[in-house]
């Protein structure tokens, strides 16, 4: 009975240091955080810059601030929230932390001491007294709330943003007195390497007072020595590797808010310069023209940044392989004949290619046709839900294509057999003795007797095939790079989506479906959103009978 009346006392007096251990904790954890318990503090601004601190002893940094935060709640007044000003607005996050329990304040900062505001960890929101205020944004933790506090930017070839080896940048604060800037996250003293195409391209988003540039070779050779406004004559054709140094200085004036002195040393590599061709330099309004881009890598950069050619398409440049891109630009029939400037940008680079638009009507105006169809037909098949339907798919047909090239050579007109041509291309069409013209043609009218083989142009992808009120039977192939034949009013459709076809391939007969007067097929062209006259690439074309790539097809 004894030992275990002793063995219990011994089990009691083991509880005695677990007890003593979760009271402490709990009384711990009950704790508010005071200046007596926090341990450390983390202030994060709305730049994205953290600033974290441990105490070490009484009046140290960590000290000093964990006092000022934890302090704010007693010196402010007490709001019913925030001002609407600042819902959504970022704020510093302060956190101070004892040994298991931190706390977390929302400050928002502002240049004017009057309106500095923050949330305090139980949610209430007080307005930070003057003094207070005052105190922390003249600090360097506040540098992110003054606009002049930020360096500029030095940008090379309008897409990179190069880093400073050394900066010296001072601002004006709310005192009025100017105090250096914090450039330790933005410098890099080691030499860096970029990448540019055809011209280094230097630009500041905020103009020095001063700035010169030094360009060497790789050699050591002096390429450039004088003010970046001059740099824009610097050539860098066939030099692979450059070094620049640059030398920035803003000034101090009494109508700015800063001044300092930006040191920059880097490297790089120079790759050739985007160059742009024409298949043709010559064509006929309503036509359509190649454009060829070497020393390109990625074609979806390159834009036709201006021109003088009216009612011009937005090119779309498609990957041609071996650093090339292709891109087919249709000419409105309207165009008036003259020369054009075409001006197109890649990188840093902009080259200007001169395209002669001729007026394949001899200064005679549009051409036109009488066409009479039955009355109920056209009730039929040009009505508004007809063209609407019609409409909707030309156009999300026109809007999509093959990044990959299936044409090849020249074209064929479409038709096997016999056939008689009744009308061209871009005529104006009266219909039913109308006074004015009802449509233009997109491409070009067949009649042929009934059975014949409508045919593949070239080699494609089968991207419609259906009927449509307006359009009857309708066929559309999908040649690549932006460039498509339709066949409307067909007899019947031997393919389906998807299906591959090759030039000469049959894919249906003529016939007598949608908006037609005669046994036969229409049959048209298109390039990116627009319809364009098939003529130049038919054998008997005085062009070759084919779409002329330069530098790939010549």
């Amino acid at each position: 009975m004894k030992n275990k009346f002793i063995f219990a006392i011994l089990a009691l007096l083991c509880l005695i240091p677990s007890g003593v251990a979760y009271a402490s904790y709990h009384r711990i954890q009950s704790a508010p955080v005071d200046v007596s318990n926090a341990e450390s503090i983390s202030i994060d601004d709305p730049a994205g810059n953290n600033y974290s601190f441990v105490k070490e002893k009484d009046g140290d940094e960590a000290d000093d601030l964990i006092r000022y935060f934890l302090n704010l709640k007693e010196n402010g007044q007490s709001i019913t929230a925030l001002p609407d000003s600042l819902l959504g607005e970022q704020f510093f996050k302060v956190t101070v932390s004892a040994a298991v329990k931190s706390v977390t304040y929302e400050c928002y900062f502002a240049t004017d001491p009057t309106t500095c505001y923050f949330v305090a960890p139980d949610g209430t929101t007080y307005k930070i007294s003057d003094q207070d205020a005052e105190a922390f944004i003249t600090t360097r933790y506040a540098e992110c709330i003054y606009k002049a506090a930020a360096l500029p930017t030095l940008t090379l070839a309008g897409t990179v943003d190069v880093t400073p080896d050394t900066a010296s940048w001072l601002y004006k604060n709310y005192t009025g007195g100017y105090v250096e800037s914090d450039v330790s996250s933005f410098v890099y003293p080691s030499v860096e390497s970029y990448e540019v195409e055809g011209s280094l391209g230097l630009a500041f988003d905020m103009i020095p007072d001063f700035c010169s540039v030094k360009v060497t070779n790789a050699s050591g050779d002096t390429l450039y020595d004088g003010m970046l406004d001059s740099i824009a004559e610097l050539s860098l054709r066939n030099v692979p590797q450059i070094f620049v140094e640059v030398s920035a200085k803003w000034y101090q004036d009494a109508t700015r808010s800063f001044y300092g002195d930006l040191l920059y040393s880097f490297s790089s590599y120079v790759k050739a310069p985007a160059e742009f061709w024409l298949g043709m330099t010559t064509v006929n309004a309503g036509r359509f023209v190649a454009i060829t881009a070497t020393n390109v890598t990625g074609p979806e950069g390159i834009t036709l940044s201006s021109t003088t050619l009216p009612n011009a398409d937005t090119p779309v440049f498609y990957d041609a392989g071996n650093s090339m891109a292709v891109a087919l630009l249709g000419i409105d029939i309207e165009t008036p004949a003259g020369v054009y400037d075409l001006a197109f940008t890649y990188g840093n680079t902009t080259s200007h290619v001169a395209l002669n638009v001729t007026d394949p009507n001899g200064g005679a105006g549009i051409p036109y046709s009488f066409v009479y169809v039955d009355e109920s037909v056209v009730q039929q098949t040009r009505s508004s839900a007809a063209l609407m339907q019609y409409e909707t798919v030309e156009k999300e047909l026109l809007g999509s294509s093959s990044a990959t090239r299936y044409f090849y050579d020249f074209f064929l007109d479409g038709m096997a057999g016999e056939c008689t041509l009744q009308r061209g291309f871009g005529r104006d069409i009266y219909l039913n003795d109308s006074t004015t013209p009802v449509y233009r043609t997109n491409g070009v009218d067949y009649s042929a007797p009934a059975g014949t083989q409508v045919m593949a142009c070239n080699a494609g992808v089968v991207v419609y095939a259906g009927w449509l009120e307006y359009a009857g039977n309708l066929i559309v192939v999908d040649h690549g790079w932006g460039l498509k034949t339709w066949y409307y009013n067909l007899g019947s459709v031997d393919v389906s989506v998807g299906d591959w076809v090759d030039k000469g391939q049959g894919m249906g007969t003529v016939g007598m479906t949608g908006f037609t007067s005669v046994n036969g097929a229409h049959i048209a062209m298109s390039v990116g959103p627009r319809f364009v006259c098939p003529y130049d690439t038919w054998p008997d074309s005085q062009y070759a009978g084919k779409v002329i790539i330069a530098r790939i097809d010549e």
